[in-house]
């Protein structure tokens, strides 16, 4: 009974011990599972660190099109912490973003990247709509 007891763990552990190999072992480059992991780390990483404004935006989903007064002046106060969302992906997600595709095909272009982004993480689309303008806007200023 001994035996058999400690045979069974044995099995468990070495079971477990597979399975967190399996969890750990990275994709073979340029699959679309390594794209999509790379992708995923990346994006993951940047939503923690401005978990607030994506809230924020995700919250006006729905109201950009026909804004009362208070979205108006919610959407006025959030311009510069777009503007500072907006910046920091393009600092830190991108490189890594166009270093990863870069191996496997052409770099992404900015606002598709980051409305994508915003997309996964529960944006709408009267709000992405309103992101493209201004991204496009404030990624020329700047850049020049």
């Amino acid at each position: 009974m001994k035996n058999s007891f400690s045979a069974v763990k044995l099995a468990l552990a070495g079971g477990l011990a597979a399975v967190s190999v399996s969890a750990c072992v990275t994709p073979q480059p340029c699959t679309p599972e390594w794209v999509e992991w790379r992708t995923d780390k990346v994006l993951t990483r940047f939503a923690r660190a401005n978990y607030s404004t994506i809230g924020e935006l995700r919250s006006l989903s729905g109201k950009v099109d026909n804004p009362s007064a208070l979205t108006a002046l919610r959407i006025a106060s959030l311009i510069d912490d777009f503007d500072d969302l907006a910046r920091d992906f393009d600092r830190m997600v991108m490189p890594e973003l166009n270093e990863a595709i870069a191996q496997c095909s052409e770099p992404q272009h900015f606002v598709p990247a980051f409305t994508g982004f915003l997309r996964k993480e529960g944006v709408g689309e009267d709000v992405i709509d309103w992101v493209e303008v201004i991204g496009y806007i404030a990624m020329e200023q700047y850049r020049s």
